[in-house]
């Protein structure tokens, strides 16, 4: 059994005069070297058998979560692989029952490398999960498979849109705040929240405060957490 745990990152609303309202936090999984265990969980979720430690770590987190904190928000991340699997729809229901919608869905965007569950299948994998009730969020936009033409396909399912700061490493600041108000526009016309994460300069910080479509996350605002240090 892999030595998995989670840590917490809030993710805030920002007021116009900057000051954050922290909204939900988003799960993420760290091994004992306390960083995501890469190799070892792309191993893992390669077959159904191996994916239970994924959702034995998850549901451990889940009930120790809660048990706290009984009115949290958490996102938990999920590969669009691991909808191939009749245990994951199972542990699914399961948290559904349990937390019902303060647990959302972040679905990553590696799409097109669904395996066995397949690209054109993955339709009827997305409204399952809607129809079961989960917020859904589509993590890293512009990156992977979650292309503007695959979020517009979905946009009757989903509930917000995230968008990574960091493929904008290379590019100006003025370029990156034009990517930002595009996503922006696109999100408030499909009435979708739209998630600006690695926020890590208060230029960009101060640039996006005050828009309630608007929600941030990143080490600017506060690093990942353990669960002992939530506020």
């Amino acid at each position: 059994m892999y030595n998995w745990h989670n840590v917490f990152q809030p993710i805030y609303q920002i007021d116009q005069n900057m000051n954050p309202r922290i909204d939900h936090y988003e799960m993420l999984l760290h091994d004992e070297n306390d960083k995501f265990p890469a190799h070892d969980f792309f191993s893992a979720i390669s077959t159904e058998e191996d994916n239970q430690k994924w959702i034995q770590a998850e549901a451990k987190s889940l009930e120790k979560l809660f048990s706290v904190y009984p009115n949290i928000n958490v996102g938990l991340n999920i590969e669009p692989i691991q909808f191939a699997y009749p245990s994951v729809w199972d542990f699914l229901h399961d948290i559904y029952n349990k937390y019902g919608q303060k647990v959302a869905l972040e679905i990553t965007e590696r799409q097109l490398q669904a395996g066995p569950l397949g690209a054109n299948n993955f339709d009827c994998s997305f409204q399952r999960i809607h129809d079961m009730g989960f917020r859904i969020a589509l993590d890293d936009v512009d990156s992977g498979s979650n292309s503007f033409e695959f979020i517009n396909h979905h946009v009757d399912r989903i509930d917000a849109v995230k968008l990574s700061l960091l493929i904008f490493d290379n590019i100006s600041l003025e370029t990156t705040v034009d990517f930002i108000h595009a996503w922006s526009s696109f999100a408030k016309e499909k009435n979708l929240d739209l998630i600006l994460e690695a926020v890590r300069s208060k230029y960009i910080a101060e640039k996006f405060a005050g828009d309630k479509h608007i929600f941030q996350q990143g080490y600017y605002w506060s690093k990942s957490l353990p669960l002992d240090e939530i506020e």
